[in-house]
């Protein structure tokens, strides 16, 4: 039988703190959630791997490291308001949950949904709302956002999205900088002012599926 808490052990001391994820309340709440619950029994043997898992053609779940890379650097302070895009089986979800004030996530596959809340019924979860919605449209409804994160590597970021942001506040995403390679690299948009700053991270092998055709500089303005 899988030791699941051994895996998930294994993965804090083997990747987490060797990659640099330092924030202490990151580490404690990737330690506590059960991954393997929310994933299909296929996966559940990779769930504490650095694998990002294919679920269907285009779209891949992000491995636990590399979303806490993504989760460390928005550098949560506990009290944002944090939409998700992207939920997939809600993994994500519950683990941003416990680390910010409201979280409000966001998948456009129904069945996915269906998965993700019956995870949560079998944890006795109750604090998250998850809503079957298009992902490039984000939720206006409850925003505007401290902080967006869009774990869907499929579309451009458009100012429908960005529009959703407070001032000051930041849009998380992958993009591809080398259509030859799977791999990509981590952007983040700024508000300033009504206005939109662009600038590149650090690459992330999250794998995209549209290459980045923006200008390369390291801020853009829009």
């Amino acid at each position: 039988m899988t030791n699941y808490v051994l895996n998930r052990n294994n993965m804090i001391l083997g990747q987490f703190l060797p990659g640099l994820i330092k924030d202490k309340k990151l580490l404690e709440v990737f330690e506590e959630v059960p991954r393997e619950k929310f994933l299909p029994s296929q996966f559940k043997a990779v769930a504490y791997s650095d694998l990002n898992i294919k679920i269907n053609t285009n779209r891949y779940i992000p491995s636990p490291f590399n979303s806490a890379k993504i989760f460390q650097e928005a550098s949560f302070r506990g009290k944002e308001v944090v939409l998700l895009i992207g939920a997939t089986f809600g993994y994500e979800a519950l683990i941003l949950s416990k680390i910010v004030d409201t979280l409000v996530a966001i998948e456009e596959d129904v069945n996915l949904v269906k998965s993700a809340e019956a995870a949560y019924k079998s944890l006795n979860v109750e604090n998250i709302v998850l809503f079957n919605k298009t992902h490039e449209s984000g939720y206006n409804k409850l925003g505007p956002y401290d902080t967006i994160i869009n774990l869907d590597t499929r579309f451009k970021i458009e100012k429908e999205l960005l529009n959703q942001l407070t001032e000051g506040g930041k849009l998380f995403y992958c993009e591809n900088h080398n259509f030859n390679l799977k791999e990509s690299k981590l952007n983040v948009f700024y508000k300033f002012n009504n206005n939109y700053v662009k600038q590149k991270l650090f690459d992330i092998n999250i794998p995209t599926v549209i290459e980045d055709k923006v200008n390369k500089s390291e801020f853009i303005l829009i």
